[in-house]
């Protein structure tokens, strides 16, 4: 039988980024006629963002927020992300997923929160883990959406595994090093070969903790 879970301790916290001021202070927001600002306490202007955006753009203020952001700022991104991810329990598989637009949603929603993100993609792809039986045996199927591959080859293998695959850490001892450690070469690899953007998603075996192959998904 199927079991639904929302926000449980399984996180697979998949996204990207915000444009939070993180100073002194705390940050402010304030409303124009056809953008808003974020303002420290201080009232000095930190950024300004459109009331509307395209997927497109928010990609564009995603990536350019992720380029600078720090502990802090990923962890904010981490906990908001975590909040909208699904967890499935069906017999001994656990599967931890969250959808590209969702993701996208969530994070905009730490960077500009008073920015709504038109949703005119026809379809939105899913970052998800796939657990056959205990995580401790290392027997897991990596899904990555092209969204998310894409936004990996940009930023890197620690951004990804800190917002997007944050549940690998949750792996004691030699199991969760030897699935990050094979992920983290495999994506090298991957983000080598290919030149262009991805265009479909990748799914990474891995059974007893060692990397075994890749398929699309």
């Amino acid at each position: 039988m199927k079991k639904l879970l929302k926000g449980t301790s399984v996180i697979l916290a998949t996204a990207m980024a915000g444009a939070v001021l993180i100073e002194s202070g705390v940050a402010t927001t304030v409303a124009h006629a056809d953008s808003t600002e974020n303002v420290s306490n201080s009232g000095s202007q930190v950024k300004s963002y459109p009331k509307f955006v395209s997927q497109d753009k928010a990609d564009e203020i995603i990536n350019d927020y992720l380029s600078t952001a720090n502990d802090q700022q990923l962890e904010a991104i981490q906990q908001k992300v975590a909040s909208s991810v699904r967890t499935t329990v069906n017999g001994d598989e656990t599967t931890v997923s969250i959808d590209d637009d969702v993701a996208q949603t969530a994070i905009m929603s730490v960077i500009a929160p008073n920015t709504s993100v038109f949703q005119e993609r026809a379809k939105s792809g899913t970052t998800k883990l796939v657990w056959h039986g205990a995580a401790k045996k290392g027997n897991v199927d990596v899904y990555i959406s092209a969204w998310m591959l894409n936004e990996a080859k940009q930023q890197g293998f620690n951004v990804l595994a800190q917002i997007c695959l944050l549940p690998l850490g949750a792996i004691g001892g030699t199991i969760g090093r030897l699935v990050q450690q094979g992920l983290k070469s495999v994506l090298g690899h991957v983000f080598t070969g290919v030149q262009k953007k991805f265009k479909y998603g990748r799914i990474f075996h891995f059974r007893g903790g060692k990397y075994k192959s890749w398929s699309y998904q």
